[in-house]
C-alpha cells in the first residue's frame, strides 16, 4: 500500500468505530418496551395491585373478632364476719355466622381483578404517550434535517444574489429577498432544533432516564391498513371497561356482605369459677356449735345473641348501596366513551392512511427537486425570482407532508391504545 494512502485508511477506520459506537436509533417497540420497564407509572400501577392482594389476603377472615379475657374476685365487705371468697377467669368470643366474611372476600378478590385491569389500562395509556412522543421527536427529527437542506439552499441563493449584483446581473432587491429568505430559514431551523431538546425530554420522561441528551428514534412510518375489527368485541376488551365492570361486581359484593352483616354476631363464653364458703360458728341457733369451711369449682358457660331490631347495619347498607348504582351509571357512560374513543380513532387513522397514500411521492419529488434547484442556481440557468418562488413551494409541501406523517404515527398511537391486542 502506497505511503499516502495511509492516512484515508486511518480516517476511514476512525468514523467506523464511531459509528459503530453511536446508539441506534430507538425504535417506537424498544421505547415502549423501555418505559414499562423503567417509567414511574409502572411502579404506580404495580403498588396499586399488590395492594389490592393485601386487602384480599385478610378481607375473608371469618374470624374477625379478638377473643375477651375476663377476670372477677369477689369477698364478703368487712365487718361481716364470714371469710367467703370467689374469683373466677373467663374468656368471650364473638363470632359471625352471617357468612358477610365470605362476601368480603369474593369482594376483594374481584377488587383484585379491578386493579389488574387497571394497571393495564395505565401501561397501555403509557405506551399511547410513548408512541405520542416518539412521533414529535421523529417530527423534530425531520424538521431540523429539512430546515438544515433550506438553510443550505438559502445560503448558496444568497450568495448567487451577491454574485450577481457584483457582475451587474442582479439587483439589491433580489439580494435583500434572498437575505431575508435565509433569515426566515434559520429562525425555523432554530425554532425545529429547540422542539426537538423539548421532544427529547418530554421521551426522556417516559422513559424514566434522568436526561434526554442524544436520544433519537427511528424514523419509520407504519402505513399498513387498518385491519378490520368489531367495535362490541374492542369494547368488551378494553381494560378500562373491564376493570369498572370488575368494580361493580367488587361492589354488588360488599354490598352483599353489608345486608348479611345485618345478622349481628353471636358472643360465646366460657368462665372457671373457684368459691370458698364459710360457716362462722353460732350460725345455726339448733347447733351453735356447728361450724364450716369448704371450697369448690364451678364451669359457666355463656351465650349472648344480639337481637337485630334497631340498627339492623343501615347506614353501611345504604351507602353500599348508593355505591353500587353509582357504579351502575359509571360502567354505562364508560362503554359508550370508549365506543366513541374507538370510532373516532378509527376514523382518523383511516383519514391519515388516505391522506399518506395521497402524499406517498412527495419525498422523492422534493429530494429530486431540491438537487434540480441546487444545479441550476449554481449554473446560472434560472432566474432568482423563479428560484425563489419554486424554494418557498418546496419549504411549504415538506411542512404539509410532515404534518401527514405526524397525524399518521398520532392516529397509530390512538387506535393501538383501544385496539391492542389483549
Amino acid at each position: 500500500m502506497k505511503r499516502s494512502a495511509w492516512p484515508v485508511v486511518a480516517i476511514a477506520a476512525a468514523l467506523a468505530s464511531w459509528a459503530r459506537a453511536q446508539p441506534a436509533p430507538l425504535t417506537l417497540q424498544q421505547a415502549q418496551a423501555e418505559a414499562r420497564a423503567h417509567a414511574p407509572e409502572r411502579a404506580m400501577a404495580d403498588a396499586a395491585v399488590e395492594a389490592a392482594h393485601a386487602r384480599a389476603a385478610v378481607a375473608g377472615r371469618w374470624l374477625t373478632h379478638d377473643p375477651v379475657a375476663t377476670g372477677r374476685y369477689q369477698q364478703p365487705a368487712p365487718g361481716a364476719g364470714l371469710d367467703d371468697r370467689t374469683w373466677s377467669l373467663g374468656l368471650e368470643w364473638t363470632i359471625e355466622v352471617s357468612g358477610a366474611w365470605r362476601a368480603r372476600g369474593q369482594a376483594a378478590r374481584a377488587a383484585v381483578t379491578a386493579a389488574d385491569d387497571d394497571r393495564e389500562s395505565a401501561l397501555l395509556a403509557l405506551d399511547g404517550e410513548v408512541a405520542r412522543a416518539v412521533a414529535e421527536l421523529a417530527d423534530a427529527q425531520r424538521r431540523v434535517a429539512r430546515a438544515t437542506r433550506m438553510i443550505a439552499l438559502r445560503e448558496l441563493a444568497a450568495h448567487a444574489a451577491e454574485r450577481m449584483r457584483g457582475t451587474g446581473g442582479g439587483t439589491q432587491l433580489e439580494v435583500d429577498a434572498a437575505a431575508l429568505d435565509l433569515r426566515a430559514a434559520q429562525i425555523d431551523g432554530a425554532g425545529a432544533r429547540a422542539d426537538l431538546d423539548v421532544s427529547r425530554v418530554h421521551l426522556a420522561r417516559l422513559l424514566g432516564r434522568r436526561d434526554g441528551a442524544g436520544l433519537e428514534v427511528a424514523d419509520d412510518v407504519d402505513r399498513s391498513p387498518i385491519p378490520p375489527a368489531m367495535v362490541d368485541d374492542l369494547v368488551d376488551r378494553d381494560p378500562r371497561v373491564r376493570a369498572a365492570a370488575a368494580q361493580l361486581d367488587a361492589a354488588q359484593r360488599a354490598a352483599d356482605a353489608e345486608r348479611r352483616a345485618a345478622m349481628p354476631g353471636v358472643t360465646v363464653g366460657v368462665e372457671l369459677e373457684r368459691a370458698r364458703h364459710d360457716i362462722p360458728g353460732g350460725a345455726f341457733a339448733a347447733a351453735p356449735g356447728l361450724r364450716g369451711t369448704w371450697s369448690e369449682w364451678a364451669l359457666g358457660l355463656q351465650l349472648s345473641v344480639p337481637l337485630p331490631l334497631v340498627d339492623r347495619n343501615r347506614a353501611a347498607r345504604v351507602a353500599a348501596d348508593v355505591d353500587v348504582r353509582s357504579l351502575q351509571s359509571r360502567l354505562a357512560a364508560l362503554r359508550m366513551d370508549v365506543r366513541a374513543e374507538i370510532a373516532t380513532a378509527q376514523s382518523r387513522l383511516s383519514g391519515a392512511i388516505a391522506a399518506m397514500d395521497a402524499a406517498a411521492d412527495i419525498p422523492s419529488i422534493l429530494d429530486r427537486e431540491v438537487q434540480l434547484l441546487d444545479k441550476a442556481l449554481r449554473a446560472g440557468g434560472i432566474e432568482f425570482s423563479s428560484w425563489a418562488q419554486q424554494a418557498h413551494r418546496l419549504a411549504e409541501v415538506g411542512r404539509s407532508y410532515d404534518e401527514v406523517v405526524l397525524a399518521l404515527r398520532r392516529a397509530r398511537a390512538a387506535w393501538a391504545r383501544v385496539a391492542a391486542p389483549r
